[in-house]
Parts: structure tokens; C-alpha cells; sequence
């Protein structure tokens, strides 16, 4: 298929939870591309909608602002919401950014966008089930101690403006609301919507990645293209140290086999007992 005729592919979830490898991995595939947060989709549903453009209010407006200076000029409102997503994120993928390379991928049976905030947004789901019927979700999930303690990390960053404000307790609700948004659309879209628990991603990435390529009817990898997967995907190391966390936070990660053990001896206790059975 011609970049004009792939269907479209979301990533959804929480962010730091392992989105960007899940990019590249995804983009080892010569059928399948994903932008590294274009905001294709709350461009165009600002735009159709004859909203000014601005940034959404559960993230940072960097990505839409990069995808705005290169491909504000192909918008149209003679087109149809898919006609300008498909020649927004054609350009994107022939143009790169400061996180992906320009690619040159003729034929494609997948084009798509992570953003996984943004693609859990009820109004988004309505745009995007109305306007881009055919599209699927990859839903990428993370022990939200691990979460919190990939945040603190960032914050650290010259670029960290993630959650700042809030305390651990305050980022495990926030964990929460993102998860609870994609248990919504799971409901609303079925089989097309697939969890990846980040975890599993890293500890066998080979054997994840053909779940995923089956799940979009693909080809699978090549052999050569397993050590690019390998080198990407090393299993992670550092421990998270326990949150106190709501019944419905921990509810919630029980439903992807992950433990929130409350504080106290015994919560530690069985928190890092978990986690040396590998349950987390």
C-alpha cells in the first residue's frame, strides 16, 4: 500500500513508559511508520473544528509546534480529516525530527502517531472513530513506581517539565487517570486496541514484537533485524522505591499482573518479593 491508503496506528497510555523505544522498534518494519509525537490528531481536530491552534492540556507543545513549521501549509479544508493526516505524517516521515531520521517508505500498510496522552482523550477518540475508522491502538504499559521514578529522572534533565509539581502519590493518580482513559477506549474499540506490558517488551523483545506485527497483519522481521531489537531493548535495572497508592490504582495495575504493595514491612516485603519472582 501507498502511504495514502495505510491504516492508522496510535500509541496510547502514559508517557515514560517506554513509547519512544516502542518507536523505533516499530519502525524497524519497512510497512509500518510512527511519528515521534506529531500531535497529528489534535492538530486536525483543531483544525477542522476552526479552533486556534494550541497546545493540549495534558502535554507540552513541542512536538506540535515542530509539526506545524513543517507542514502547516498542507492542511486544507477541501480535504478530509484523513486525506490531511496522511499528507501531515508522509511529510513528517520524509522530513524527520530532532528524534526520528527521515525515512523513505513507499509502501506502507501503517501510519501512525505516539502520543499516548493525547490518544486517550474521549474528544480525540470521537475524531479519530469518526474520521479514521480503520485505525488501531497499541497500548504500552508500565509498573507505575516505574513510571514515577522514569519521571524524577527526566525532571532532572535540562528538558524535565513532567508532573514537576506533583508528589509521588499525587503521579501514581495521575498514572491513573491516563490508564483509567485507555480502559475507556478499550472498551469502545475492542480487538483493535493490543496491551504491551513494557516489562515484557524489554525481557523478550523478539517474541513481543511478532505478537505486535500479528496483531497488524504483517510480515514479521526478518532474522537480521532480532540484534537491532536486542540492542534497543535491555531489560531494566533500577529498582523503584514503593508509593502509597489508592484501591483503584492498585485494581487497576493488578489487571496488567503488576503488585502496589502498601507501605510498612510487609507491603516492602512483598513489593521486592514480587519483583524477585518477576512479577514486576
Amino acid at each position: 500500500m501507498s502511504p495514502e491508503s495505510a491504516r492508522p496506528l496510535f500509541i496510547v497510555g502514559n508517557k515514560r513508559s517506554g513509547t519512544s523505544l516502542l518507536v523505533r522498534l516499530l519502525n524497524l518494519h519497512p510497512r509500518i511508520f510512527v511519528s515521534h509525537e506529531s500531535d497529528i490528531v489534535w492538530i486536525l481536530y483543531q483544525f477542522h473544528e476552526r479552533k486556534p491552534f494550541e497546545p493540549h492540556p495534558w502535554d507540552s507543545g513541542r512536538g506540535m509546534g515542530i509539526t506545524l513549521s513543517t507542514c502547516r501549509s498542507l492542511l486544507s479544508l477541501d480535504r478530509t480529516p484523513l486525506e490531511n493526516f496522511y499528507a501531515v505524517q508522509t511529510a513528517m516521515m520524509r522530513a524527520g525530527n530532532p528524534w526520528l531520521p527521515a525515512l523513505r517508505k513507499d509502501e506502507l500498510d501503517w501510519i501512525g502517531d505516539k502520543k499516548p496522552f493525547q490518544h486517550g482523550d474521549p474528544r480525540l477518540v470521537d475524531f479519530i472513530l469518526l474520521n479514521l475508522p480503520r485505525a488501531r491502538f497499541i497500548h504500552l504499559v508500565r509498573h507505575p513506581f516505574q513510571v514515577v521514578a522514569s519521571v524524577r529522572r527526566f525532571n532532572r534533565t535540562a528538558n524535565g517539565d513532567f508532573w514537576k509539581e506533583l508528589s509521588g502519590e499525587e503521579q501514581i493518580e495521575r498514572w491513573l487517570f491516563h490508564e483509567e482513559r485507555v480502559l475507556d477506549l478499550k472498551r469502545r474499540v475492542g480487538e483493535q486496541l493490543i496491551d504491551v506490558r513494557y516489562e515484557d517488551l524489554c525481557k523478550k523483545p523478539a517474541e513481543e514484537m511478532a505478537r505486535l506485527l500479528t496483531f497488524l497483519e504483517v510480515d514479521q522481521l526478518p532474522p537480521q533485524s532480532a540484534d537491532d531489537i536486542k540492542r534497543q531493548t535491555l531489560p531494566p535495572r533500577r529498582r523503584a522505591p514503593a508509593i502509597t497508592c489508592s484501591d483503584r490504582s492498585r485494581a487497576v495495575a493488578e489487571l496488567y499482573g503488576y503488585s502496589l504493595a502498601p507501605p510498612g514491612k510487609a507491603g516492602r516485603l512483598a513489593f521486592f518479593w514480587s519483583r524477585l519472582m518477576g512479577r514486576v
